[in-house]
């Protein structure tokens, strides 16, 4: 077997031997409850009499068996009126070796769609017979290893079954199936079930029975089909209900998560803020290093500060000592002239033009200043000094 085997699965073969082994489980006294039969009645011919054996239900291994002369027409009915079962009972008629054959034959798996019929063309092949001679039935049996169908074929005359039925209906005997005994499908059950009885003889069945019993099929293969349907309806209920819930819930972290954007955004503008802040220094602190390390001999014309960075002009005895002197602090860096320096010959002091770097000096690193009461006055600025800007 590979891959590209067909796999040949007959669903109503499939379905009756489920069926049979369901039975099987149900003890004997809830079928007998349940079932419109009592048990099946299997006729057998023999000369001029027939023999009857009843199965019951309840115990098939045990059959009980009664003559029937088929001389006298009341011979049935009072075997009939000493067993009630018998009403209910499946009447079989079982053809003996004398009265019919079977024989295995092997076809292509094409004829399986259309078998009575190719079997029916091809019988005087297989058989002495012709196919308005017997009644005959086919019965698949299953794939062969070559790809063929096996076929139980089983056959009887008609002149002979059409005799014996007269004869049962001579007796008020109604026949619902006819098999063969090397064949038979019921008590017990060797092979798949087949009918040899004509359609002409086959009983009618009450219509309204038929409707009820059809009526019954349906109700019930529609309650299976809802206990197969109606778990996974609701399941699927049950995900579009989570899915609903769950674009609520996807709308919400949306919003959510643009107002935590947004208090992100606004906790790095605060914080850039406050680093900016932390990072410059007060224009108060700069101003009062400035007063504490120019001397009361150097004063300043102009004052310039902005972004950090601060730029002085004034005048003084020893500009060029005011470099090491601005250095030495924590609160500048980067000092430098901006333009040569030039002397005053009004004062005799050198102008000078400075620029420089602020930053918040460390807390370690930060000069000593002298209590407020001892601070000395800061350096003059003239009325030419510029606002801060």
């Amino acid at each position: 077997m590979n891959l590209q085997t067909t796999i040949d699965f007959d669903l109503k073969r499939f379905f009756q031997w489920w069926g049979r082994e369901l039975t099987f489980l149900v003890p004997n006294k809830l079928k007998t409850l349940f079932s419109d039969q009592s048990g099946v009645l299997v006729l057998t011919a023999a000369d001029t009499a027939f023999q009857i054996r009843f199965y019951n239900h309840a115990d098939q291994s045990n059959p009980t068996t009664w003559p029937l002369d088929a001389n006298s027409a009341d011979s049935y009915q009072t075997v009939k009126t000493q067993n009630p079962d018998f009403e209910k009972a499946e009447c079989i008629l079982r053809l003996h070796d004398s009265q019919a054959l079977k024989k295995i034959v092997y076809l292509p798996a094409a004829a399986q769609e259309n078998l009575q019929q190719v079997v029916g063309f091809e019988l005087d092949r297989y058989t002495p017979f012709k196919a308005e001679q017997v009644y005959f039935t086919a019965v698949p049996l299953g794939k062969t290893e070559h790809g063929q169908i096996e076929v139980l074929l089983v056959f009887t005359p008609r002149t002979l079954l059409d005799e014996q039925l007269g004869r049962l209906q001579t007796l008020g005997v109604q026949p619902a199936r006819v098999d063969y005994s090397q064949a038979s499908t019921t008590c017990p059950a060797t092979a798949p079930a087949y009918n040899l009885l004509p359609e002409r003889y086959r009983p009618r069945g009450n219509p309204l029975v038929q409707a009820l019993h059809w009526l019954l099929n349906g109700v019930l293969l529609l309650l299976f089909m809802a206990v197969l349907i109606w778990p996974v309806w609701q399941e699927g209920q049950t995900v579009d209900t989570l899915k609903n819930q769950i674009k609520t819930l996807e709308k919400e972290t949306r919003v959510i998560e643009e107002k935590q954007h947004e208090i992100d955004a606004l906790r790095q503008q605060t914080q850039r803020l406050i680093d900016v802040k932390t990072q410059t220094p007060s224009l108060v602190a700069v101003l009062n290093e400035l007063s504490t390390l120019l001397k009361d001999d150097s004063w300043l014309t102009h004052f310039q500060y902005a972004e950090k960075r601060l730029q002085i002009q004034g005048q003084s005895p020893a500009a060029s000592s005011l470099i090491g002197l601005l250095e030495g602090s924590g609160f500048f860096s980067n000092v430098s002239f901006v333009s040569p320096l030039t002397q005053d010959k009004a004062t005799g002091r050198e102008r000078f033009q400075i620029s420089m770097d602020t930053s918040v000096p460390p807390v370690s690193t930060t000069p000593a200043t002298e209590s407020p009461a001892e601070n000395k006055p800061g350096p003059t600025a003239t009325p030419e000094m510029e606002p801060m800007q």
